[in-house]
């Protein structure tokens, strides 16, 4: 079973089912002195985790209905930046198709236990993991810190110390190369190892560079010799698809990635690209499916938003005539369910206005125009009461679905106003800019007072100017870093502890670039030690 290096690791076991997630409890519990954590709730994954950093994670496929499942958890973990590199993550499932297998490689987890499984199989997958991680723990720092000649420097040691993941290493090292605009140096890699077991990343690394350089017919051939040789090799694909588009081939793209998701049905950036040519090339049925399909895998996952609707809604209207009406209807139906969701979802007036106007659609296609005169009254009723609070460029989305319902001049009405707002919101701009210029000198001086130690001063200053602008997330990362460094200096009470941690989830649910998760996740681990978590 688990030896002593699993002690001082610290684990979340995320499983719904309660004598499963017990089995996995206690025997984490016999390798670690660390406390063991445990949900069965797929919507706190996420808090855990920006709370507490995490040596391993296993975590369950299948979290029970309306929850996201281990896929969307791990795509939601990664993608915000809540675990590391370092962090093993064993994805636990009782599914075993090639459709969830291939999903699960798609969002790399470290490693995947079917069920029914013994912990012998988890001690065993555990230990390779372990030792994996502890090879290449100084390049994956370096590669979560975005420092590239670093990555490849470690790279390179690693593999003149001989390292048992001499592939991983050289992959990694020529995606930094890539990344540097170093070409030459990445294409030597690629080239040596093209036809190396395991290495399909260096035709992929060819192929990109054919496309770097314009070079389409070759990066054309690239991919299809491996779409040919490795079929299940995803990425292959996707960059063929990428090359039709450059060459103004839609068609063929959308066809290549027709066969992927064959394949792969589950992966919803795939499935976005696809539905986006579908309808590009008029293949509304398609569309309508896949927006359809699109829609119901975003639903749980970081992907949901208004647009899934918007999308499928669209694509439905353009395919419901050639339906007869029977099916047409069938398809309303589902459609108003999605826009009433929509509206459920996101509470802002201008999709109110879009759900009114799009049902309009709808029922007009189904003949039933006293509800579709219904919607439309109740769809210009909002939009009077509404229409200076929305913004430009949806109130242009909004005048676009009114052209639909040959209601041609309330849509110019509504562009006219989409301009004169366009033009009102740089008045405003000029307006805002002596409370930037106020925020500014706070947050100056509030620095320049940091720097000086004088820490409730500087306190003062950058709280001032997080109230003015209270969306400001770089604002709020100085006053972070202030309080933080502050609190080592003097004995911080449990309510300033509270309002730091509650200011700490504000900024983990901003959108936050590379940069700034680097320095909140710094801070996070600063907040840890100072609260003794």
């Amino acid at each position: 079973m688990a030896e002593n290096y699993y002690q001082n690791m610290r684990f979340l076991i995320v499983d719904n089912i309660k004598p499963s997630q017990e089995i996995l409890k206690q025997f984490v519990m016999r390798s670690t002195n660390k406390q063991v954590d445990s949900t069965h709730y797929a919507q706190d994954v996420a808090s855990i985790c920006q709370q507490k950093p995490y040596d391993v994670i296993l975590l369950g496929y299948d979290l029970g209905e309306s929850q996201k499942n281990g896929q969307q958890i791990l795509e939601d973990l990664r993608v915000n930046g809540y675990i590391n590199r370092q962090c093993i993550v064993i994805l636990i499932t009782a599914e075993v198709s090639q459709s969830m297998v291939l999903a699960a490689l798609e969002h790399k987890p470290d490693h995947y236990l079917c069920k029914p499984y013994s912990l012998n199989d988890l001690d065993k997958r555990l230990k390779d993991c372990f030792k994996k991680k502890s090879f290449m723990s100084s390049i994956y720092q370096a590669l979560d810190d975005n420092n590239n000649e670093l990555v490849i420097k470690r790279c390179k040691r690693a593999i003149a110390q001989d390292t048992p993941y001499k592939t991983e290493c050289l992959g990694i090292i020529s995606r930094q190369y890539f990344e540097l605009g170093l070409y030459e140096k990445a294409n030597a890699i690629y080239l040596e190892h093209q036809h190396s077991a395991n290495c399909q990343w260096a035709t992929i690394g060819l192929g990109k560079i054919a496309l770097n350089e314009n070079k389409l017919t070759e990066a054309e051939r690239l991919f299809k010799i491996l779409i040919k040789d490795y079929p299940l090799y995803l990425s292959s694909y996707d960059w063929l698809a990428v090359t039709y588009e450059e060459q103004f081939h839609y068609l063929l793209a959308e066809e290549i990635l027709e066969k992927a998701l064959l394949l792969s049905p589950r992966s919803l950036t795939r499935l976005q690209k696809y539905a986006n040519l579908c309808i590009q090339n008029q293949h509304y049925a398609k569309a309508t499916i896949a927006y359809e399909n699109n829609y119901k895998l975003a639903h749980n996952s970081i992907h949901h938003c208004a647009d899934n609707t918007l999308k499928y809604v669209n694509a439905l209207i353009a395919y419901a005539p050639t339906l007869s009406l029977v099916d047409a209807k069938k398809m309303n139906n589902k459609a108003f369910t999605f826009l009433k969701q929509m509206t459920r979802d996101f509470k802002r007036s201008d999709l109110k206005i879009q759900s009114h106007f799009l049902g309009a659609c709808l029922f007009e296609i189904t003949k039933e125009r006293q509800l579709a005169n219904e919607e439309i009254v109740k769809g210009e009723k909002l939009l009077s009461k509404e229409q200076l609070n929305i913004a430009p460029d949806k109130l242009i989305e909004i005048s676009e679905i009114l052209k639909k319902l040959n209601k041609n001049n309330l849509a110019s009405q509504i562009l006219i106003k989409s301009e004169e707002g366009a033009n009102k919101s740089i008045e405003n701009e000029k307006e805002a800019i002596s409370l930037k210029e106020q925020a500014q000198a706070d947050i100056e001086l509030g620095l320049r007072l940091y720097k000086q130690e004088k820490y409730p001063e500087a306190i003062i200053k950058l709280q001032r100017a997080s109230e003015l602008f209270p969306k400001h997330v770089g604002i709020k990362l100085n006053l972070l870093q202030v309080l933080l460094v502050s609190y080592d200096k003097t004995k911080p009470s449990i309510k300033e502890l509270n309002k730091t941690s509650n200011l700490l989830l504000e900024v983990g649910d901003s959108k936050l670039t590379l940069e700034e998760s680097e320095k909140l996740k710094k801070m996070q681990k600063k907040y840890q030690q100072l609260a003794g978590i």
